[in-house]
């Protein structure tokens, strides 16, 4: 009976790591489909570096052009790009018709971990609010907005504290202020009070956190505007 039992045991814990090893390798495979669909999406930007500077990728983030027009017949709920050249972050970013949907789903749409870098359901598709916020994901891969913590550094949110946020006639150069961890009922979320204007004075960027009930944001503010024409 001991060597049955001895057996049992044996067969259950291949079981359970079998399940254990199936379980990672769905995740890897997410991970890396996710990896790719946005690589993949880099196509439709173009960057084209102007001048002499002294930060490469910030010279190269300022002339870059999203064909917006051509992403629209992939996911017609796409706003904006995002571009924070210092922690490696270029993704389009969508608007539903909640805050739920792109939590799972991609930018084409497929169900993915990875979900989308999306604006609030709440805030205008034009950036003409106060406050507007943008989520993403804390993807252990390093993707996503995983890296928005490294801005806790203040040294580093000096040295790489700007981003840009591409929209489909302007493009907006944001400077990151502060990096904080608030409560998931923190006011910030609140958009009771949250007036018109020509364009957003401060941008959320809001990406989970250790805890279940806090959020990791940065807070930016728009440092310039510049109007383009796209051919769209």
């Amino acid at each position: 009976m001991r060597h049955i039992g001895e057996k049992i045991i044996l067969v259950l814990c291949i079981v359970v790591f079998g399940i254990a090893a199936m379980n990672l390798v769905e995740i890897g495979k997410e991970y890396y489909d996710g990896q790719k669909e946005y690589e993949e999406l880099k196509e439709y930007t173009e960057e084209e570096p102007n001048g002499q500077q002294d930060d490469p990728a910030e010279s190269k983030a300022e002339e870059k052009t999203i064909d917006f027009a051509e992403l629209r017949k992939i996911n017609e709920d796409i706003v904006a790009w995002i571009q924070i050249p210092g922690i490696g972050v270029d993704y389009p970013v969508v608007q539903g018709d909640d805050n739920e949907y792109y939590l799972h789903h991609t930018f084409r749409k497929e169900a993915n971990k990875a979900g989308s870098i999306f604006l609030d359901y709440r805030n205008r598709a034009d950036f003409t609010e106060q406050r507007v916020i943008i989520y993403g994901h804390n993807m252990k891969d390093g993707s996503m907005f995983s890296n928005l913590k490294k801005y806790q550094d203040n040294a580093f949110r000096k040295e790489s504290g700007t981003a840009y946020l591409y929209l489909p006639e302007k493009t907006l150069q944001l400077e990151i202020v502060a990096c904080e961890r608030v409560s998931m009922r923190d006011g910030v979320y609140a958009m009771e009070y949250n007036m018109t204007c020509e364009w957003s004075e401060e941008i959320i960027l809001s990406t989970c956190s250790t805890s279940s009930d806090t959020r990791l944001i940065l807070r930016c503010r728009v440092v310039e505007v510049k109007c383009l024409e796209f051919d769209n």
